[in-house]
């Protein structure tokens, strides 16, 4: 696995930096000092296996960067069930308020651009269809 790849594996087993400044109304935090994640996004898409490699690429080159500068998010677990050949995105977010006030269009423009480096890398046509199509989208809410 390449160091782009790994460190997308990682974000797993670690929290993404928190970008909320010093704002005390912008997150809450527990008796340890540790933001409480209110709400988890909960996404599952078809991922091949073959297409497993592009699909990380992809999601590391768009959706990471982008969801760390966004208010509210605390980290993002990104997982794949080889039984089911599907990606599962458990994205935590300090508020649903905070989640829920990005603009859909700011969405889609995000989403182009992952469809777009998913094609670069699976060497697609660029008018091709979403090659890991959204099969779930959910929440849980945690207060």
């Amino acid at each position: 696995m390449d160091g782009q790849l790994q460190g997308l594996a990682d974000i797993r087993h670690e929290a993404l930096e928190v970008l909320l400044g010093d704002d005390p109304a912008r997150v809450r935090n527990g008796a340890d000092g540790e933001c409480v994640v209110v709400v988890v996004e909960h996404l599952r898409l078809r991922v091949p296996a073959g297409g497993r490699e592009a699909w990380l690429r992809a999601e590391l080159e768009t959706w990471d960067p982008w969801l760390r500068q966004k208010q509210g998010f605390v980290e993002r677990e990104v997982l794949w069930d080889r039984s089911l050949e599907e990606g599962v995105l458990l994205i935590h977010w300090a508020s649903h308020e905070d989640w829920k006030a990005i603009p859909d269009d700011e969405v889609a423009t995000i989403q182009a651009r992952f469809e777009t480096a998913a094609k670069h890398w699976l060497a697609l046509p660029a008018d091709s269809d979403n090659p890991f199509p959204l099969l779930f989208a959910g929440e849980v809410r945690l207060t």
